[in-house]
């Protein structure tokens, strides 16, 4: 019998991983975003380094692997972060901005953890400065008087993401809340689930969804309802949301309706301006609180990676509101102001 060398033993020993892993694919990746900014609200002032305005700061890691005849399993895993500090986001979680793992083939993705509301999917898309986190545009998922059930994620989600077919897509999804005790009949809060379609083919992108969660065990919920839309023109693309949050049952009986108008201006490959106007406008009595604002951003693209960027942002708080859109808390009925500059780099 013929005996292989200890260095034939070595080499056979380290391909054995890469044989193992030859089917899959782990990607690290992540994004820093942090900036300069000054705020003002009535006698209020803040000055300082803020983070995460275009997009959160965060370390994530996906893969998949093929599990052949068209099947594979996937994952992510992704970390936010304050990289002024360097402390974890959401609370301290360790992989706070989304956890879970699932199944994938040609008939879609079912998926199983710490994930995206299919209301976030859906209408996020739609402000123009995407959401930066002091727009405007974020008055449409703001908790006044009424509550909303527009969540950005949520823990303990099952959910379906179909297969794309002429464009559409559907995504449904359900996550249980905590245990409301052991009375049978007593409902468990925060359970909920919500639904949306989707659809981008060539200019044209647009979505609808609905979404509820039980606020309490008792009874009492909390629906979001809304839609999108945008069209690429090329040189513009135009977007509008509109929502609308309803409680019913114990929590309350208002309803809110939001909308978001905007539009990207692409002046070059490298340059972009980003405009928006939101408004929120509550129905609950002596109670209700309306809001409205509008952002300016600033763009450039240093490379595919790096972007500089400069913004804007005011919020008109009426009758008795005090939403903020940055580190400050407005007294009711104040004006909240935020002018900012930074810089995005993904790896």
């Amino acid at each position: 019998m013929q005996r292989l060398s200890a260095p034939a033993l070595m080499a056979a020993a380290l391909a054995l991983p890469s044989l193992a892993l030859a089917q899959s694919n782990v990607t690290v990746y992540g994004l820093i975003d942090l900036n300069l900014g000054y705020e003002r609200s009535g006698s209020q002032r803040y000055e300082g380094v803020g983070h995460g305005e275009l997009n959160g700061s965060r370390l994530g890691f996906r893969g998949t692997e093929d599990l052949g005849n068209g099947n594979k399993a996937l994952f992510v895993l992704e970390s936010g972060f304050d990289p002024s500090t360097g402390l974890a986001e959401q609370g301290g979680r360790l992989f706070g901005r989304q956890s879970f793992v699932g199944l994938e083939n040609g008939l879609g993705r079912v998926t199983l953890g710490r994930q995206y509301s299919p209301a976030f999917d859906a209408l996020d898309p739609f402000d123009a400065t995407g959401n930066a986190d002091r727009s405007a545009g974020l008055l449409i998922r703001k908790t006044g008087a009424v509550k909303p059930a527009y969540e950005v994620r949520f823990d303990n989600m099952i959910k379906y993401r179909s297969a794309k077919l002429s464009g559409f897509e559907l995504e449904a999804g359900y996550w249980f809340g905590k245990e409301a005790g052991t009375d049978s009949t007593a409902r468990q809060e925060g359970d909920g689930h919500g639904i949306a379609l989707l659809y981008a083919n060539g200019a044209f992108a647009g979505a609808l969804t609905t979404q509820s969660v039980q606020r309490d065990a008792t009874g009492g919920k909390v629906r979001t309802s809304g839609f999108g839309a945008a069209y690429d023109f090329g040189t513009f693309k135009p977007y509008f949301a509109w929502s609308q949050d309803k409680e019913s049952g114990s929590v309350g009986s208002g309803k809110a309706r939001s909308w978001d108008l905007g539009t990207e201006i692409r002046i070059d490959p490298a340059n972009t301006v980003a405009l928006s106007y939101a408004d929120r406008d509550e129905s609950d009595g002596a109670a209700s609180e309306d809001a409205h604002g509008w952002s300016a951003y600033y763009l450039h693209a240093l490379s595919k990676r790096t972007t500089l960027y400069a913004g804007y942002s005011q919020l008109d708080n009426d009758h008795g509101a005090n939403y903020a859109i940055g580190n400050l808390s407005p007294a009711a009925g104040d004006k909240h102001e935020v002018m900012m500059a930074g810089m995005r780099h993904r790896f």
